[in-house]
């Protein structure tokens, strides 16, 4: 017989005997006698069944010379608890109320006692014998923990949550009986260290779904054993078994479903994400070699084979109005073939397969709107597109989602049906936990995009707008590649905006304002510009930055209460000229923009006393009103406050 397999059956038989004492030693204690009733017979043969399962399962009996001692210790504690759960359980799971927690409890600690005790000894023994290593000599490797708090706290909501569904399920409502609040307690106080015990929040474990779910099944095993021991120690039988380990099943179901759901959010984005600051952007342009080897200029190179015809064999059977709408904005006979791309995808990697900046005109014909990442993705097609290169591309906008339910579904049904769909596809992106939620089943495809958001993207990543044209609901875009992307301000996506304006001499200070206008708006500032005129009040008249409730809070100066906050730090006062972006602020006349550095800027400008109606008038107001103020500062104030305050009251001045 082989040395391991004699050792094997000799620790077995010792293990054995000290179950065995350990049983009928508590039985003796307990009741004076080893006459043992029927119940405990049961009860022993639980014990003998358990206890053979967990020691295999556990591979318990292996050989005393390939472990340490810390490592056989603490194999005979995990055995043991398990023992015990299983016990616990057994007894709850069967409601065999009569058996006694001395006798169960006490067999468990004396079986742990005898063979900690003689394990201990036979160690000593074979490491005197074998110079086995030492506990000292073990080195346990520390692994920093990554744990995901926001999953902590969706997880303890699902809790209460399977908790009131199960309790629906047994009474067919959700009042809670008496003394079922202290179920709710006990489960929160197991299931909180046990969660963090198994690293079930752990990021780390989300590089495979099975990694992520095994934790949570291994809580509940334990969360249901520590259960079964207190139910049965503290004799609380009178709670349900089926609420109380009904409850871990429907918890279970929750959480594979939901740490499912933020498994592929996490595959969906993992090693990458947008670009959505400045600071990024130079970290790409730094990083990238391709980036740092572009030529600025336009190499004019000869057109040997014109794109034109082609072009119009490519796009004949996907849209002849398309190809129409490109040869109208750009001259394909000045593009050559080899120079051009035509393709429908929504991969990226599928554009950073081009050579960089080699392409002079490239079109995708896949829209937008399934790019998990717009900026990177925009990026990757300015690099490969040479300077004055175009771009042509599809989006499903906002204003196409809202005709699309408008011609498909009659009259309320169809507002109805939007309405779903933009909180769905344009609100919940949007939300720090929704968005979690919403990656993770759409993986980014088919969000709402506004037009203007779109394009700020694109001005920021070094593109203009050439054209634009709705072609059977879908709008098509012509950009032009004219410089590199943006280094000198960061995109605004939050519902609170910082602005840099112009305050007293001259300097740049944070304004901050709600949102009113779609995300990326301030890289458009110059293009709306040029196609729109000014309206009263200095504003760009038909402004489609402009979201519908940025109408409404600006009619009410509702977007500005966050400018108080300006107020109280002293960078504006109570009434004074509107602070300027530099864009405006270069649009005044040089005398003006000296009177300007002399005073702060305000809440209330002097347009709501004067009404002005056209940037010369809004001029001139400004001017009477700063030279009036360094004159009689006081005064001023009261009479272009009492002025301004007739204006708003009583005739209705409003901003647009």
């Amino acid at each position: 017989m082989k040395k391991a397999t004699r050792n094997f059956i000799v620790t077995l038989i010792i293990d054995f005997l000290l179950l065995f004492i350990a049983l009928f030693a508590v039985q003796l204690f307990k009741r004076g006698n080893l006459e043992i009733s029927q119940l405990y017979w049961d009860l022993l043969k639980l014990f003998f069944i358990t206890w053979i399962i967990v020691s295999i399962a556990m591979n318990k009996f292996r050989d005393i010379d390939t472990i340490t001692y810390y490592q056989g210790f603490l194999l005979i504690i995990k055995s043991n608890f398990v023992i015990l759960f299983i016990i616990s359980f057994a007894i709850v799971g069967l409601h065999l109320i009569p058996v006694s927690r001395v006798q169960t409890f006490g067999s468990c600690v004396l079986f742990f006692l005898l063979e900690g005790t003689v394990f201990s000894l036979f160690y000593q023994r074979a490491s005197r014998k074998n110079s086995l290593q030492k506990p000292s000599e073990m080195e346990i490797p520390e692994t920093p923990v990554n744990n995901s708090y926001m999953l902590l706290v969706v997880d303890g909501l699902l809790l209460i949550i399977a908790f009131f569904v199960m309790n629906y399920l047994k009474r067919a409502n959700f009042v809670i009986l008496p003394r079922y609040d202290q179920l709710i307690m006990i489960l929160y106080a197991i299931w909180l260290p046990v969660s963090l015990i198994t690293l079930k929040f752990d990021r780390r474990n989300f590089n495979n779904f099975y990694n992520a779910f095994t934790p949570c099944v291994k809580t509940i095993a334990i969360m249901a054993s520590v259960l079964a021991v207190i139910v049965f120690a503290f004799r609380l039988f009178y709670f349900s078994r089926l609420q109380v380990f009904g409850t871990l099943a429907v918890f279970l179901i929750f959480e594979a479903i939901v740490f499912r759901l933020f498994y592929l959010y996490r595959k969906s984005g993992k090693g990458t994400g947008d670009i959505e600051s400045i600071e990024q952007v130079r970290a790409k342009l730094d990083h990238d070699e391709s980036y740092r080897s572009l030529k600025e200029t336009d190499d004019a190179a000869p057109v040997v084979n014109p794109v034109e015809q082609k072009l119009n064999y490519a796009l004949e059977f996907f849209s002849p109005e398309l190809f129409e709408f490109i040869r109208e904005k750009i001259d394909l006979l000045n593009i050559d073939r080899s120079r051009t791309a035509v393709l429908s995808t929504d991969n990226i990697f599928n554009i950073q397969a081009f050579e960089t900046g080699r392409l002079r005109l490239l079109i995708n014909l896949h829209k937008v709107n399934d790019l998990r990442w717009l900026n990177r993705y925009f990026l990757e097609v300015h690099n490969k597109i040479k300077r004055n290169g175009y771009f042509v591309g599809k989006v499903h906008t906002i204003d196409t989602h809202r005709q699309h339910f408008v011609n498909h579904y009659p009259g309320y049904l169809g507002t109805l049906l939007y309405g779903l769909d933009f909180i769905w596809r344009r609100v919940f992106p949007k939300l720090p936990l929704a968005k979690k939620v919403y990656f993770a089943i759409t993986q980014g495809r088919n969000r709402m995009i506004s037009k203007a958001e779109l394009y700020g993207r694109l001005y920021f990543c070094g593109f203009k707008l050439i054209a634009e044209k709705e072609i059977e609901n879908r709008l098509f875009f012509i950009a032009q590649k004219i410089k590199r992307p943006s280094l000198n301000q960061n995109p605004t996506y939050g519902p609170i905006v910082t602005l840099d304006r112009r305050g007293y001499n001259g300097n740049f200070f944070k304004v901050y304002k709600f949102r009113t206008m779609h995300p990326y708006s301030e890289y458009l500032q110059d293009f709306v510009f040029q196609k729109s005129r000014l309206q009263r009040g200095g504003k760009f008249n038909d402004d489609f930055r402009l979201t519908s409730w940025g109408r409404f809070m600006r009619e009410n100066w509702l977007d500005e209460i966050p400018m108080i906050y300006n107020w109280i730090k002293g960078d504006l006062q109570l009434f004074g000229v509107r602070p300027l972006s530099t864009h405006f602020y270069d649009l005044y006349t040089d005398e003006l923009k000296e009177l300007r550095k002399k005073v702060k800027p305000g809440l209330v400008p002097p347009f709501y006393a004067d009404l002005p109606e056209t940037l010369n008038e809004i001029i001139e107001s400004e001017i009477r009103y700063i030279k009036r103020y360094l004159e009689q500062p006081f005064k001023t104030q009261c009479i272009y406050l009492w002025r301004s305050f007739i204006n708003i009251v009583f005739k209705g001045a409003r901003s647009h």
